[in-house]
């Protein structure tokens, strides 16, 4: 067996998923995001402000997808919620608008869903 196989929670296996999510979201904007938004680069400040936001994104979900399946350790529920925030911070105003954004509300949902359902490998040997 690998030295680093362990088994992980059910709860840690949808947050991991989730987290996948988010780095895809971050992914589709570096690919695909201008052409589906061209009004995007200029919202975020020009193209600089644009690729921090997609890399970013996509950086903190792989962070977080290694997180949550216990590889390494960093804050989860807290830059889950960011995203989050940031998410609905995005999705909302565009909905209020007549416009559903997608990548936004994804970001919105699976940033909670993972603060919320997140395990921290205290937790579950306290909880066995």
């Amino acid at each position: 067996m690998a030295r680093w196989a362990h088994s992980v929670s059910l709860r840690n296996a949808v947050a991991a998923a989730c987290s996948l999510l988010i780095a895809f979201v971050g992914v589709v904007h570096e690919v695909v995001g201008s052409q589906l938004y061209p009004e995007g680069p200029a919202e975020f400040g020009g193209p600089g402000g644009w690729h921090a936001a997609g890399l970013g994104v996509a950086a903190a979900g792989a962070l977080l997808v290694a997180a949550t399946l216990g590889l390494l350790r960093a804050p989860v529920r807290s830059l889950a919620a960011v995203i989050s925030v940031a998410g609905f911070a995005t999705a909302i105003p565009d909905l209020v608008q007549h416009h559903f954004h997608l990548f936004a509300a994804t970001l919105g949902v699976c940033g909670a869903l993972v603060a919320l359902v997140y395990e921290s490998p205290g937790a579950v040997k306290a909880a066995a």
